[in-house]
């Protein structure tokens, strides 16, 4: 790389600390800003529309998740290359990158329709256990969200695209004001409009328009490194590969989370010892209280992932390190707040969103049993995502995709044929507690297959500027 092009890159000098809180703090931002999107939206749907809706729509997570997996897919491997691409100083190679993950997402979009026009209504009867009110729901906003994925996939490509190019604030900026103006439209249609789910849904569709015209206002001003649109060079097909490799831990991992929900939900409605309505519901307020928490965590990881990428794209193995250090502290702490929420205030947490007191008891009494092991969990998010970003996409695949596949769906399968309904939610902590030796394992095959040391970083161990 030119001095020239290292002396524009933000993330290749200057203290990592300041660097790290610079690139961290409007993502984060931006990501609590989202989280409290999910809030709000579950605080209307269960205060204004009623249960049935809530209810609805938190059958219908499985699929929702599907999609934002797919997005993943596309975005996050386009983001790894693209970093590791400005790094190095090849702007040309970074368009055809971010071209190519346009079009594959729209090939993605058109499978994803298609879909949705055969499976769509026996789907939601079958997740519905045969309730018409909630299947009908169900399959409206299923249908709004699906017909309208190219906006969704568009607007995180772009997202992961100006983040790698160090335009953080300027992302956050855009995504934080439409995110705003989404509860704003989601209240007017659920609230006043009387829309239920198809407010929720139509409200997420209109915050996306006007996120996409903010988009091609800031490429087409030239104030962004990467145009709009440009041929850059590079094959698709060269760069279809890559991203599918690297987007596909992430990816599955989201996955995982959507076949995860499906099967709680079904375990749900053969285990529940109340009614199964009832726990659904309540489970559906605990997805949104989590994926509350999630959404800042993620926006440390894409932080580091960032960070780290571009550095080690540099040849900066000494910044790589210590930008890894920096966001391994922050997760820790953060998830020991979180998850003193978790145990001691889940019932008035619950009782925001609802006001029928058994869903409150219900998210009282499964809240703190899922997450007594929260702690454990948000230091492997921090380290797949730097995995990833280093470009070892076989590191990053076992972290997220053994803890869902090898060990989380088996055990939500097994479980509850030892413990009943108890072992539902006694399956996540289980699972963190077995995750930790596969990551000992890991890193031990890292440290001797690939002589990284402590099996997680390159090159020789010096010293970086923290403040």
């Amino acid at each position: 790389m030119s001095e020239q092009e290292q002396a524009h890159n933000p993330y290749l000098h200057g203290s990592l600390t300041r660097v790290f809180v610079r690139t961290a703090a409007p993502i984060v931002l931006f990501m609590t800003v989202s989280g409290l999107y999910t809030v709000v939206d579950a605080l209307l749907l269960g205060r204004i529309a009623g249960p049935k809706a809530l209810t609805a729509v938190t059958l219908m997570f499985p699929v929702m998740m599907l999609i934002v997996a797919l997005q993943s897919m596309v975005s996050s491997g386009m983001a790894s290359i693209v970093a590791r691409e400005i790094g190095a100083g090849d702007i040309r190679a970074a368009e055809g990158s971010v071209n190519a993950a346009n079009l594959l997402a729209l090939i993605v979009c058109s499978v994803l329709i298609l879909v949705l026009l055969f499976v769509g209504g026996p789907m939601t009867q079958a997740l519905s256990d045969g309730d018409p009110e909630i299947a009908h729901m169900g399959l409206v906003f299923t249908t709004i969200m699906v017909v309208f994925s190219p906006f969704s996939f568009f607007l995180s490509i772009q997202g992961d695209a100006l983040r790698s190019e160090g335009k953080v604030g300027m992302m956050a900026l855009v995504a934080i004001s439409v995110t705003l103006l989404n509860i704003v439209f989601n209240y007017i249609l659920i609230g006043p409009f009387g829309l239920g789910v198809a407010g929720s849904a139509t409200g997420t569709v209109l915050a996306q328009v006007v996120a996409i015209a903010a988009v091609f206002y800031l490429r087409l001003s030239g104030r962004t490194r990467l145009p709009l649109y440009a041929r850059g060079t590079g094959s698709l097909i060269a760069n279809w590969k890559e991203m599918l490799a690297l987007g596909a831990p992430p990816s599955l991992g989201l996955l995982g989370i959507s076949l995860s929900s499906a099967m709680v939900i079904t375990d749900i409605q053969i285990w529940s010892t109340t009614a199964p309505a009832t726990t659904v519901a309540a489970y559906g307020v605990i997805n949104r209280i989590m994926t509350f928490a999630f959404l800042p965590l993620l926006g440390v990881t894409m932080a580091c992932q960032s960070i780290a990428g571009n550095n080690f794209g540099a040849g900066l193995h000494d910044r790589v390190r210590t930008t890894l250090k920096v966001a391994f502290g922050i997760a820790v702490v953060y998830a020991v707040l979180f998850e003193a929420m978790f145990m001691f205030l889940a019932r008035p947490v619950g009782s925001l969103f609802v006001a029928d007191l058994q869903v409150i008891g219900e998210v009282a009494r499964i809240m703190p049993v899922t997450n007594v092991t929260y702690v454990l969990s948000a230091p492997l998010m921090i380290l797949g995502g730097y995995y990833q970003a280093l470009g070892m996409a076989g590191s990053a695949a076992i972290l997220n995709l053994v803890r869902t596949y090898v060990i989380g769906l088996p055990l939500l399968a097994l479980l509850p044929m030892a413990a009943g309904e108890f072992g539902i939610w006694i399956a996540y902590p289980v699972g963190d507690v077995v995750m930790l030796g596969i990551v000992a394992t890991l890193l031990l095959w890292n440290a001797r297959r690939h002589h990284l040391a402590w099996g997680i970083f390159h090159g020789r161990i010096g010293q970086v500027e923290l403040a």
